[in-house]
């Protein structure tokens, strides 16, 4: 075992990019001699900092019987450490004018703060007492088992999730990502407190989480608040030895399709197609692809479904990225006796940018949008905080803005289609569809997808 020891091994590394946007993006990174990890972005015309508290783990590295257990210890850490109430945790945060949040992902759960410069030394404190040293009492376990329960039903009471929810499990079935983060009600009944502190004791070890912040702040200034709250803690803690998640192995050899009858003044649609890994050479053709289908109300597929037929009031496009691999997700809430017409539309739509290479606006429409909404979106201290963590978190090292508009950049029309067909094929297909029963809507349904 060994202690969070003071100080870095070596000096901090920064990272710039290389062109016009150098002086806009420069990151510092270092690690703790005990492995602990810290990335920073200064933003000195700011007047606070946004800061993570970042842990290699989550929902696709749980085993079935425990399906859920990193969003329920997310959870429970909110409740109380050793030093803190629930209440002092959250009012220490937002006494100050603060933000204290948290999430859980397939590959990472993360804890954060948005606080005033003069406050990052208390945000730092709590976020770490949160992590390294969590209550989890019998009593409060319980409680937050009955709200996680209640967040199920909430959401199975929404049938856009649950048509998210089946679409998963055709996409990935018997694996982990096929999964809700949230568990079951069965995976819940086997998590109690000696396997949250098994899985804190297995995942918060100092080599195995990272800091990230963005802000008014330099990265000299946020080791030496790390270090003053390290100094404190008296908890001995085991690096943790991680062990690796499930890999993906797609296998799919034809195109599937779930129908759940349900009492819903819409049908929605949810069809899905397995797509390429967070790091392929392809993503910024499959990016693009996904801006052009269904990313705004510029799109093919918003104008089509939505503005000429009147179809739908949300429709759109998704990705999701992972270290292995992926998904394409088309999906919709269409007027329930419109639901095979407007699979229709969309399906067509799918079928020809298979066979027709964009046009030369639209694609350049398409990158500046990207590059417009990337931009702006890392001027917020809090989108930027969270982007660099998980960068570093799921790729190991940051990705440059300025890298990122160029690949996009370099994308052209055959590079979009040759994506649409290595994505849309009947093989791979999915859909997942929740609503009234309509059989001859059903059987239309599922032939437009078994057969484009």
């Amino acid at each position: 075992m060994s202690k969070f020891c003071i100080g870095a091994e070596g000096l901090p590394v920064n990272f710039g990019s290389r062109n016009s946007l150098a002086g806009l993006f420069m990151y510092t990174i270092s690690k703790l001699k005990n492995g602990l990890k810290l990335a920073s972005h200064s933003l000195a015309n700011t007047r606070s900092v946004a800061i993570g508290v970042w842990v290699g783990v989550g929902g696709r590295y749980e085993p079935e019987v425990h399906s859920g257990i990193s969003h329920f210890f997310e959870h429970c850490v909110f409740k109380g450490t050793r030093r803190r109430s629930y209440r002092q945790i959250k009012e220490s945060i937002e006494g100050v004018g603060g933000q204290l949040n948290g999430f859980t992902s397939e590959e990472v759960t993360c804890f954060l703060a948005k606080v005033l410069t003069r406050h990052v030394p208390l945000a730092c404190d709590v976020l770490l007492d949160m992590v390294l040293d969590p209550r989890l009492s019998p009593r409060d376990v319980e409680k937050e088992r009955r709200v996680i329960i209640e967040e199920i039903k909430m959401y199975n009471d929404l049938p856009q999730h649950v048509a998210y929810d089946r679409l998963l499990q055709l996409l990935w079935p018997g694996h982990p990502l096929g999964r809700n983060l949230a568990g079951n009600f069965s995976s819940l009944s086997h998590i109690g407190c000696p396997e949250l502190r098994a899985h804190q004791a297995r995942y918060c070890g100092a080599d195995n989480l990272l800091i990230s912040a963005c802000g008014n702040i330099t990265h000299a200034t946020l080791m030496r608040h790390v270090n003053g709250v390290l100094r404190q803690k008296s908890p001995e803690l085991v690096e943790s030895g991680t062990e690796k998640f499930l890999p993906l192995s797609v296998k799919q050899e034809q195109a599937q399709v779930v129908f759940e009858s349900k009492n819903t003044q819409q049908t929605h649609l949810c069809l899905g197609f397995h797509a390429p890994r967070r790091d392929a050479p392809q993503r910024y053709a499959v990016t693009l692809l996904h801006i052009i289908l269904g990313a705004n109300m510029s799109s093919r597929l918003f104008n089509e479904v939505r503005e000429k037929k009147g179809y739908a009031y949300e429709i759109g496009t998704s990705l999701r990225k992972f270290n292995d691999g992926g998904a394409f997700v088309v999906h919709a809430g269409v007027v329930n006796e419109k639901a095979a017409a407007a699979g229709g539309v969309i399906v067509n739509e799918l079928r020809r940018i298979c066979d027709q290479a964009v046009g030369d606006d639209e694609l350049k429409r398409a990158k500046d949008y990207y590059v417009g909404q990337f931009t702006m979106g890392l001027e917020d201290n809090s989108e930027h905080m969270i982007w660099l963590g998980e960068n570093i978190m799921t790729r190991g090292k940051p990705e440059y803005p300025a890298g990122i508009i160029r690949g996009i950049q370099r994308v052209g029309k055959n590079e979009v289609r040759d994506a649409a067909r290595m994505i849309f094929k009947t093989a791979t297909a999915n859909l997942a569809i929740v609503g009234p029963y309509n059989k001859n809507s059903r059987d239309a349904l599922e032939a437009l997808v078994r057969e484009m």
